[in-house]
């Protein structure tokens, strides 16, 4: 079974669009937009202020506004790349014992 999700638009009092979470089309995973409770909020992030590559932001701490950071989960390897990196590592080890010259 597939699921659908329309489109959350937040707005502020002029009807100028802050932000949105766009569609889901055809997803076997229910998702459903959650309540809102209590006061929409926010805070401003300097610019590299963090490093958006290595980390994204989970939430904020309602009280210090401090971002809370995670790492992105690291992707499994496929079966290519961990075959493409047992053949570096034989090649290294096919270097290394031409140019030493083999076990004594």
């Amino acid at each position: 079974m597939n699921f659908s999700r329309g489109n959350r638009v937040f707005f502020d009092s002029t009807g100028k669009i802050l932000w949105q979470t766009g569609e889901i089309w055809e997803s076997p995973i229910l998702v459903q937009h959650e309540e809102i409770e209590g006061e929409i909020r926010y805070v401003d992030l300097e610019v590299n202020s963090y490093d958006s590559l290595k980390h994204y932001i989970a939430s904020i701490n309602p009280q210090t506004k401090e971002p809370i950071f995670e790492y992105y989960p690291e992707p499994e390897p496929t079966e290519e790349q961990k075959q493409i990196t047992q053949l570096q590592e034989d090649i290294l080890l096919l270097q290394t014992d031409a140019k030493e010259g083999g076990i004594l």
